[in-house]
């Protein structure tokens, strides 16, 4: 199951494809000439072997020619079958593109980049696949904003990264400043995308910011949030009211039954199902 942690880096990159081209410039790779960026299926499948989905994909190209393909991994902790589907990614991507394909992989902890960071044996000699990895060692603390916003993704990552740093305050004063200049949607974007991500002091620090600055979108969209948990609330109390009712009077449910009530997010359907649950002679009255 994928989170807002791991899905982050990805929605920025799907959000701004030339932002995997920079991850690559990050670590000071040679890369070919190209002129545009263009998002690429995230499939690395072999119909031959198994259904394999790298995390993100883009490929450069020069008029109609591939030059290079980039795919974007994040790992947050140590999985051993990607020592296998990684470079496979790479070599499926690029037997389909006809070019150069780089695997850069994203590690928030530590311990995971220096994982990462090891030759992967192939079982050809001489030819160890190595992934290429960002982590909190090599990924630069951005705490000066551009004033053009052209540093929103390096930074909104960078928050991902950083987020247990002593820097984390000023790095969360600096992308906020560099939202300014980005329009107001990709802001309030990129800024739940960080509220979403962050562990809770870091998170408390955004928050506290976002209340004494003077963007427009930032308040409104704490506003959302305080009464889209409210309402998330009102579900989860239906929902455990429903329950709590058919318990109560001995109605036998199923497993689906079950799963169909746990699964609504509709307030006004889970009341109009608790008013049924009263007099209802199975559970499946309830339902209609």
């Amino acid at each position: 199951m994928t989170t807002n942690v791991h899905d982050t880096p990805l929605k920025l990159c799907r959000a701004r494809p030339r932002f995997a081209v920079e991850l690559a410039e990050m670590l000071d790779l040679a890369l070919p000439a190209y002129s545009e960026v263009l998002p690429y299926s995230e499939s690395a499948t072999d119909v031959e072997v198994r259904d394999l989905n790298a995390d993100n994909v883009v490929v450069c190209r020069e008029g109609d020619q591939n030059r290079l393909g980039i795919i974007v991994e994040v790992q947050r902790g140590k999985d051993k079958d990607k020592l296998f589907s990684w470079p496979a990614y790479q070599a499926n991507i690029r037997h389909r593109i006809q070019a150069p394909v780089l695997l850069i992989v994203i590690c928030p902890r530590p311990s995971v980049a220096a994982w990462a960071t090891e030759p992967i044996e192939t079982g050809q000699p001489g030819s160890d696949f190595r992934a290429l990895v960002l982590g909190s060692a090599n990924y630069p603390k951005l705490t000066e904003p551009s004033g053009t916003g052209e540093l929103a993704e390096r930074m909104v990552l960078g928050t991902l990264i950083h987020e247990h740093a002593e820097e984390i305050e000023q790095l969360l004063t600096a992308v906020e400043e560099e939202l300014a200049s980005r329009p107001e949607e990709v802001a309030k974007r990129y800024t739940e995308y960080m509220l979403g991500q962050l562990s809770q002091q870091p998170r408390a620090i955004l928050e506290a910011l976002m209340q004494h600055e003077t963007y427009p979108y930032q308040s409104k969209l704490l506003a959302d949030r305080e009464a889209r948990g409210k309402a998330e609330g009102r579900v989860e109390e239906a929902i455990e009211m429903l329950l709590a009712i058919i318990e109560t009077r001995g109605l036998r449910i199923t497993e689906n039954e079950r799963r169909r009530i746990e699964d609504c997010g509709d307030l006004a359907q889970l009341r109009a199902w608790g008013k049924l649950s009263i007099t209802a002679r199975s559970a499946a009255d309830i339902f209609g």
